[in-house]
């Protein structure tokens, strides 16, 4: 099962939900399958957003790979200089005096080649190697706390579609109801109260379509504006019925540990916090470097020094504005800091994981009793809409069941988003989304879609 969009031209894939890559949305599309959703994800701007913050780190770690390598530069200036030489001539024993004076551009190549930093060269790449780590773990866990979102949003706005179709149906019927009652009360079948009992019924019917109506459009204006959608027509992925998780919570624990981000963030973070204990260690050695210089125009060199030098050279520091001991003191203080961090977050991981699981399992055994309850009531609606044709029942009877019926197939429907729900949020905290694949063939599945 592949990926629908995770792979972008400089990131790995980190989600694999459908087997089916779709083709980017443009607003104008009759309808949104799950998997075109998930692509039109990459262009939110959160998520390019963690992009350009890892592509920064990768150019910083490239900007670093030449910190061993010999530095060249070239130095031009102007210069006049004069200089009164002074010498004895043996021959005649008589001191001498030379006036020199010398104007031109001096031009030098400088070479320095540092050899030996004390490790602190290879620390400090080694330390933007693991910061690069530390922004790609970043991004795989803000990606798919998006990936989260974008399915609870998605599902919810199928969940609160099919509400609306149940509160329009009820009202459909209530609404039949209430013709039936005002005939019978015509006809003196019925009082006038079971008549104005049917109509109160009809109104609490229509207020709860217009509230489900406003639930849905709040829940499409928010996926929209999550994909950055101009127009939200059709979505085509059907709300996905609960399934029975196959393996027990220390199962997926165990990949939590193995694979969920935080763990690599916090791995990225240890090792950046080792390379910075060696290079507060290594300002306690000493330098060794390679220098050289070569005059371009020897005519302004000046008379003193020579045209071309080279050298090997060491230094050493023995004290430094800032308190080494206690720079060292503190990496080790933040290690420490950082072990304990990591504790709590395997704790709330694991409790989260937990917490997970048994609500996947809660929703799934609630969407089963609700289905039972939904038979009942769909059952008992239709024998007491028959036993009020027949004068065997009252108006408030009727209304009664058909909105209790109304009831538990919101209900259901809600059971089942909140079940995929914690489907979703255990394959994040596992580190596995392509788990969602597995547990939810129906995301594959694409149902007729007309526009809303």
């Amino acid at each position: 099962m592949r990926c629908s969009n995770f792979i972008t031209a400089r990131t790995a894939p980190v989600l694999a939900l459908l087997a089916t890559l779709g083709s980017p949305i443009d607003g104008h599309s009759s309808s949104l399958s799950f998997a075109e959703a998930e692509q039109q994800l990459a262009t939110n701007w959160q998520w390019l957003a963690q992009q350009a913050d890892v592509d920064a780190w990768q150019a910083q770690q490239q900007a670093l790979n030449s910190l061993n390598l010999p530095q060249l530069s070239v130095t031009i200036a102007g210069i006049a200089y004069e200089k009164d030489v002074r010498f004895d001539i043996p021959v005649i024993n008589q001191p001498a005096e030379l006036d020199v004076f010398r104007s031109g551009i001096r031009s030098q190549l400088n070479l320095l080649w540092p050899l030996y930093t004390g490790g602190r060269t290879q620390a400090a790449q080694q330390q933007i190697a693991e910061r690069v780590g530390e922004a790609e773990a970043e991004q795989r866990l803000q990606q798919q706390k998006l990936i989260k979102r974008l399915f609870d949003l998605y599902f919810s706005a199928q969940m609160t579609r099919q509400v609306v179709q149940v509160r329009q149906q009820a009202l459909s019927t209530l609404e039949l109801h209430v013709h039936k009652a005002k005939r019978f009360e015509q006809e003196g079948l019925i009082t006038a109260l079971q008549r104005m009992q049917a109509e109160v019924a009809h109104a609490d019917a229509r207020r709860s379509l217009i509230e489900a109506q406003h639930q849905a459009s709040d829940v499409r204006a928010a996926l929209a504006n999550l994909l950055q959608i101009p127009i939200l027509h059709c979505l085509s992925t059907p709300l996905p019925a609960p399934v029975q998780l196959e393996h027990p919570a220390d199962w997926y624990l165990q990949l939590a540990k193995q694979h969920n981000p935080v763990f690599s963030q916090l791995s990225a973070k240890t090792g950046q916090l080792q390379q910075q204990l060696r290079i507060e260690q290594g300002k306690r050695l000493p330098e060794v470097f390679l220098v050289a210089s070569y005059d371009l125009n020897r005519s302004a060199t000046p008379l003193t020094e020579p045209d071309w030098s080279i050298g090997l050279g060491m230094r050493y520091h023995f004290t430094t504005p800032i308190n080494r001991s206690a720079s060292a003191t503190a990496v080790v203080n933040r290690q420490q800091q950082l072990q304990y961090t990591e504790q709590q977050a395997t704790a709330d991981i694991q409790l989260a994981v937990e917490s997970s699981y048994r609500l996947v399992q809660q929703q799934q055994q609630h969407f089963e009793l609700l289905q039972q309850d939904l038979q009942l009531a769909r059952e008992h609606a239709r024998l007491q809409q028959h036993a009020f044709a027949e004068g065997m029942a009252t108006s408030l009877d009727v209304t009664d069941a058909r909105l209790k019926q109304a009831a538990a197939e919101v209900q259901a429907l809600q059971a089942a988003f909140l079940h995929a729900s914690a489907l979703a949020q255990l394959a994040q905290l596992t580190g596995q989304p392509e788990l969602l694949g597995r547990w939810l063939p129906t995301l594959q599945q694409q149902q007729p879609c007309l526009d809303d």
